[in-house]
């Protein structure tokens, strides 16, 4: 899918700034700086874009929120769909929100960085990668960024992509051609994918409760099938229940083994498991 052009974005940092007459901000999230001109109604940006004083004052209110500017309206960046969809700003990469469950780690680690940590548990050396849930595309984007070849991120939600599309630090996936975006359930697509096509795969699924389907031994065998030999799997599980005694982690491995693949390990840092494929 073509990526439309990407607006200004805020948060209550960046509107704290200009508020405090501060002409030098980020207007993506901290990846780059901009030196704006400050008027006595608001703030010009980029593309003949403008900012009032009184939105300032109301994004400076939410800190749990990101708003772009478009035609001088202010947006959310969010999606009522089948719930609700935001995307929720950290001390660098933003992360989504759906109905509340944030969709990465963000305790002690950043998004962007504990999606490299996964990544680089699978020490990849060229090659095609799957990425089965793409989300806001950081696997993705540290997939190429490590040495992958070619990376297949499947997401199945449309409203996903179109936080991404508002999203800075999303925007490699919409642009680098190494990554192919396929609009569609994973569950359902990797049945199509020849036999010992991909290299790698990074399985990085929503919680149990909500895709189950997506920790069932069907799936792990269609994994398998559709990896090379030697390839290499890494599947977050996290650790749900494990307050309540309960271990999602052992009862995936045991059908990761059952499907085949061999050297399960425990990576207790990035809280997932990493595997082969035999020779």
């Amino acid at each position: 899918m073509t990526r439309r052009s990407q607006p200004p974005v805020f948060t209550s940092v960046t509107a704290g700034q200009l508020l405090r007459g501060e002409n030098r901000v980020s207007l993506d999230l901290g990846l780059s700086e901009n030196e704006l001109e400050i008027t006595d109604k608001g703030v010009l940006l980029p593309n003949c874009e403008f900012i009032s004083y009184r939105d300032l004052r109301k994004i400076s209110e939410k800190e749990d929120a990101v708003f772009f500017v478009k035609n001088r309206e202010v947006f959310q960046v969010a999606i009522h769909h089948h719930g609700f969809l935001k995307l929720l700003p950290t001390e660098r990469a933003p992360t989504l929100e759906i109905n509340g469950v944030r969709m990465h780690r963000t305790v002690g680690t950043t998004p962007d960085a504990d999606s490299r940590l996964k990544l680089e548990l699978l020490e990849i050396d060229g090659g095609c990668v799957l990425d089965t849930c793409t989300g806001l595309g950081y696997t993705a984007l540290n997939a190429v960024s490590l040495g992958g070849d070619h990376v297949v991120s499947v997401e199945i939600r449309e409203a996903v992509l179109r936080i991404a599309e508002l999203n800075p630090w999303s925007s490699g996936i919409f642009d680098d051609t190494r990554i192919s975006l396929v609009l569609g359930n994973s569950a359902d697509l990797v049945k199509g994918f020849p036999n010992d096509f991909f290299d790698y795969v990074i399985h990085d699924p929503p919680l149990f409760s909500h895709a189950g389907y997506l920790y069932a031994s069907a799936f792990y065998q269609e994994l398998f099938r559709l990896m090379c030999p030697k390839g290499r799997l890494f599947h977050y599980t996290g650790e749900p229940g494990s307050r309540r005694g309960l271990n999602l982690p052992r009862g995936v491995m045991k059908r990761l083994r059952e499907s085949g693949f061999i050297k399960l390990e425990w990576e207790k840092k990035a809280l997932g498991i990493v595997c082969s494929k035999p020779r």
